[in-house]
């Protein structure tokens, strides 16, 4: 039928980590929620009123068990030279002072809060943060009332993975203390 000819193989404008980043500095994607996946721009949709009050219950839970300069939500993280993710929240594995994203070896915990994004943040979110050396991933499936919990990369994806209940305590990477999200 009628379809377009490429010219060459493979013509798509493809990005560096450090493209993609001048062009957030620069303002090009205000009002957007982009993310870098392997060189190319990804459109997320903005996150919905219970996926708010889900990620400020996680920070909130987080923040009474660990100093407050160890967490960020919403934050960025360069996981490698062509992808460039938002996770929900972060614990970091020290304090970070200056305005930047973040790179794997800041994160000891990345959170995802999977209210319609359950097939992406248990596969391809999964993967990445596995791939970059994310030491412990969590999906917190609010439908199923359930925190997934994934740890311990090896090759590419975690060697651990358990499901949390809400109400049964969570257990806090990097200190003896565990959260319980209801």
């Amino acid at each position: 039928m009628n379809q377009l000819a490429r010219l060459s193989p493979d013509t798509r404008a493809r990005f560096t980590s450090a493209e993609f980043l001048h062009m957030v500095e620069s303002g090009a994607f205000e009002g957007m929620k982009v993310e870098l996946i392997d060189g190319e721009l990804e459109r997320m949709n903005p996150p919905m009123g219970g996926h708010a009050a889900a990620q400020a219950d996680v920070l909130i839970e987080l923040a009474s068990v660990t100093p407050k300069d160890r967490l960020r939500g919403e934050v960025g993280i360069v996981l490698n030279d062509s992808t460039v993710v938002a996770c929900d929240a972060a614990l970091l594995r020290q304090p970070i002072v200056e305005n930047r994203f973040l790179t794997p070896n800041d994160v000891r915990l990345v959170v995802e809060i999977a209210q319609t994004t359950q097939s992406r943040d248990m596969g391809l979110k999964r993967m990445l943060y596995a791939q970059a050396g994310i030491p412990t991933y969590w999906v917190i499936d609010g439908v199923r009332r359930v925190v997934h919990v994934y740890a311990d990369p090896v090759e590419g994806d975690y060697s651990s993975v358990h499901t949390v209940r809400f109400g049964e305590a969570l257990s806090v990477p990097g200190c003896e203390a565990a959260i319980t999200l209801d």
